[in-house]
């Protein structure tokens, strides 16, 4: 037990969009917590990066909880540490660069701006 702030240690295993699942380690929750902090350098990071992306879907994170009793089988697993948050950052940028480049094709794909009242033609004929 933590004596600082009387809450157990727990033990998660988490991922950032299609990253590494890292080992995290942590005795606070909500906004003292060290994933809440982490989400909040890879928001920030990709908003200096992809001003007028939104990315949610990349920077939320899939948390699994571990209990200690199975955590031996986890004993592989690299920990979440500001190495790994560097790595997770590439990792997102380049999945951002990906749907960025997506949706310029899909932007360019044919008939991919129709006029929507081109569609009445037969009525306004």
């Amino acid at each position: 037990m933590n004596a600082q702030n009387n809450s157990l240690e727990k033990l998660y295993l988490v991922s950032f969009g299609h990253s590494d699942k890292y080992i995290l380690r942590d005795t606070e929750v909500g906004e003292k917590s060290k994933l809440t902090r982490i989400e909040a350098e890879l928001n920030e990071y990709l908003r200096k990066q992809f001003a007028d992306e939104t990315f949610a879907y990349f920077t939320s994170p899939r948390v699994d909880d571990i209990s200690e009793e199975g955590a031996e089988k986890y004993a592989g697993y690299p920990k979440l540490d500001a190495e790994a948050v560097e790595a997770i950052k590439k990792v997102l940028a380049k999945e951002v660069k990906n749907m960025e480049f997506q949706d310029s094709l899909d932007s360019n794909a044919p008939y991919s701006n129709v006029n929507p009242a081109a569609a009445d033609i037969p009525h306004i004929l």
